[in-house]
């Protein structure tokens, strides 16, 4: 008698786990808030690699020995989108747009050989 009960219950927690994490993945890409389209690109001679990380994005990702012109675009919500080249080459260029207007544009790298473009979006 006891089971049908606890069964009830498990489906209902498991309803509430779900609608939560459906409420926070939305938040993430601005459902419930602003939200812009960024896109990163990188250009230049031959391939390079190229870090990046989306606004949301902790772990951020890396794509090695890209051919280039290389770019990716996201849907994303308030925080950080980063962007950055190890070793380019002369003539490599990274840029950010949000929402089709250039925001960051970079074309010569740092003293340990990144180049490196960045924006912080603000709710």
């Amino acid at each position: 008698m006891k089971f049908p009960a606890f069964r009830t219950h498990v489906r209902s927690l498991l309803a509430t786990g779900s609608v939560v994490v459906a409420a926070v993945s939305l938040t993430g890409c601005g459902l419930f808030g602003q939200s812009w389209d960024v896109k990163m690109e990188v250009t230049g001679p031959g391939s390079a690699d190229v870090g990046y990380a989306f606004s949301g994005d902790s772990n951020g990702k890396t794509a090695l020995n890209q051919k280039l012109p290389w770019n990716k675009a996201q849907n994303v919500g308030f925080g950080f989108n980063d962007l950055g080249v190890k070793n380019p080459k002369p003539g490599t260029v990274c840029r950010i747009y949000v929402d089709g207007k250039l925001k960051d544009e970079q074309n010569k790298p740092n003293a340990r050989g990144f180049l490196s473009c960045s924006i912080h979006l603000k709710g």
